[in-house]
């Protein structure tokens, strides 16, 4: 049986308010060295999650922008196991986006949208919090555009109910709106599951979240680790996996403490499994 690591990152395995990681890096990279796949899926844009990786110096599988691509996806067929692309996209291009939203939403509610890319620098540093290379990373998405709403609530059901119909989603964050295609964080979990499967093998998948963002994910896996957010309630996952794991501490350590405990838990499992 083999172990597959599917982990959100922002306030999962890097820092709620720093987004740090060094405190358990060498732990990350001993699951790594142990034979452990950590594959992050992220709402973070390719660039921004390739900077994690070379942070961690260490090159991985990854998704991006919520399930829209799946890249360096050819590590998953490592060591005798299926060939893979290099990249597999399940998203829709910003043109494309762009060019269905104009099409599809209501001239009114689309002047209560402010995109991001319309702003200067300085404005997009006060929304999104971030400058200079990391603002870049943020900004430069594939399959995904950001915004700022600024109608009410009414306006905003309205809004999602144009995008549903025209095959568009908003996700809405603490700080703006994403407009995406119809994709998930779950979106590759069955592709990544069964790429690591071979003839007599069964593959265990631990996923990681703290968020809304991390439910559809969370719920398609065998083990769900969720990380407490500081000062919000624990997620609750309304279909959750056999096993679910509430780590005791915000990330990076709650990470680390329920990556420990969810390797515990397929081994039991393993042994059930085995008489």
């Amino acid at each position: 049986m083999s172990t597959i690591f599917i982990t959100d990152l922002d306030g999962t395995l890097l820092g709620h308010d720093d987004f740090g990681f060094a405190s358990i890096r060498d732990d990350i990279l001993a699951f790594l060295a142990a034979g452990v796949p950590i594959i992050p899926n992220s709402s973070k844009t390719r660039a921004e999650i390739g900077y994690f990786c070379q942070q961690l110096g260490f090159r991985l599988p990854f998704i991006c922008e919520n399930g829209a691509a799946l890249v360096n996806a050819d590590l998953l067929g490592a060591n005798g196991m299926k060939i893979m692309p290099r990249c597999i996209v399940a998203g829709r291009s910003v043109d494309e986006l762009m060019s269905e939203w104009i099409a599809a939403i209501d001239p009114a509610l689309r002047r209560s949208c402010v995109f991001l890319d319309a702003l200067d620098a300085e404005q997009q540093t006060a929304i999104l919090g971030l400058s200079g290379d990391d603002l870049g990373r943020a900004l430069a998405r594939d399959y995904s555009v950001l915004f700022r709403f600024e109608g009410d609530e009414q306006e905003l059901a309205r809004l999602y109910a144009q995008a549903d119909a025209a095959g568009l989603s908003i996700h809405r964050g603490g700080r703006v709106c994403c407009l995406s295609g119809q994709h998930d964080k779950s979106t590759f979990n069955s592709l990544i599951r069964d790429a690591h499967g071979s003839a007599g093998t069964v593959s265990s998948m631990v996923g990681f979240g703290d968020s809304e963002n991390d439910v559809a994910m969370l719920c398609t896996v065998d083990v769900a680790c969720v990380v407490p957010r500081p000062g919000a309630p624990v997620l609750r996952l309304p279909d959750p996996p056999d096993t679910v794991i509430i780590a005791p501490k915000p990330a990076p350590e709650g990470w680390i403490i329920a990556a420990n405990e969810a390797v515990m838990a397929v081994q039991q499992r393993r042994q059930i499994r085995h008489g």
